[in-house]
């Protein structure tokens, strides 16, 4: 079937947007009291706000932000409903309860596109054109649908995905690999047929449905049992898991389309700092304080009697919630550290 003759009902499309997360990969920025898509990010803006402007961007049905009922305050903006969790259940968990709260939305030939909350795309219109693209491509081959992250390097902080043999206007998806070490990073970007995997997800709800019962079997009940009875408990005891590891790895009717635009997760100081406008010194930040004789470094403060003087490609971060210092190089390590900090341990 040629690609043109698939067309896609905009007002179809039901945009699930996810927030939660713990708060703590750019701490002392985001907390768990204000977790990363919701905190500025100085020149970047709100990741949170970004994701909206996109979301909108498409002519939806709707969208609906899905989290627990802490977040609502953080998520009462930009036109979005919001769809409160009895407790966070992971991603597994989240998804279908988009999907069948989708499903009386939109009817059983919706699309379902799931968003992270929390990523950074400066380009609205090329991740329209992508998800339409990948929109296209999941009817035609009635099948779930991942945009796929062309990797600039050998990245151990995502999961991987082989591409098959073409389909559609992407390609069959041969297998999902969890987070690798290093060496086998560089060994999957050899081959030349992998991608990241974006966390984005987009799904004809008839099959989706389909796969749902099939390889997660009583999630779409406990769903509806929230939905339409306000009764918690079934949600409560659905399994803790990522859509990754319950449906999306198991089942052999996936898609993916590479996905054309600039792409962050920023889940890391060395991701922002990528990300950011840089000074004559390649200093990146934002804030009152003063930079002296730096170079390479990544700086927000929070007072105008804040000094930074003579470091080299270190993090130091200054806010109502913390300070942390830390070399640029070293600051993927600090997690254990940092939960430790806020356990009060």
């Amino acid at each position: 079937m040629k690609n043109n003759v698939i067309s896609v009902n905009k007002r179809k499309i039901y945009v699930s947007i996810l927030a939660g997360g713990q708060g703590t990969r750019l701490w002392p920025i985001s907390t768990p009291q204000y977790p990363k898509p919701f905190v500025s990010l100085g020149p970047a803006g709100t990741l949170y706000d970004g994701t909206l402007t996109r979301a909108w961007a498409l002519e939806p049905s709707c969208v609906v932000t899905i989290g627990a009922g802490g977040l609502r305050g953080f998520c009462d903006r930009g036109g979005a409903d919001f769809l409160e969790e009895p407790a966070g259940r992971n991603t597994a968990a989240a998804v279908a309860l988009a999907a069948a709260h989708a499903w009386s939305k939109v009817g059983e030939d919706g699309l379902l596109l799931v968003l992270p909350a929390d990523h950074y795309i400066p380009d609205a219109g090329d991740f329209s054109r992508t998800v339409f693209s990948l929109a296209r491509t999941c009817l035609d081959q009635r099948a779930l649908g991942v945009m796929g992250i062309r990797p600039s390097g050998p990245e151990t902080a995502y999961g991987y995905i082989e591409a098959a043999e073409p389909a559609g206007e992407g390609f069959r998806v041969r297998r999902f690999i969890e987070k690798p070490d290093r060496a086998k990073a560089e060994a999957l970007l050899k081959q030349g047929n992998f991608s990241w995997n974006s966390g984005m997800f987009l799904y004809p709800l008839t099959i989706l449905r389909q796969e749902l019962a099939t390889h997660c079997p009583g999630y779409w009940e406990a769903c509806q049992s929230w939905l339409e009875s306000g009764d918690p408990e079934p949600y409560l005891a659905l399994t803790s898991i990522s859509v990754d590891y319950a449906l999306m790895e198991k089942t052999s009717k996936v898609v993916m389309v590479p996905a054309d635009f600039i792409w962050s997760d920023v889940g890391t100081f060395p991701s922002l700092y990528a990300l950011l406008p840089k000074d004559d010194e390649g200093n990146a930040g934002w804030g009152p304080g003063r930079v002296e004789e730096c170079t390479g470094c990544l700086i927000v403060t929070r007072k105008r009697e804040t000094l930074v003087r003579g470091l080299t490609g270190h993090v130091v971060i200054e806010t109502e919630s913390g300070l942390l210092v830390v070399p640029l190089s070293k600051s993927d390590g600090i997690r254990n550290a940092v939960e430790s900090i806020l356990s009060g341990a």
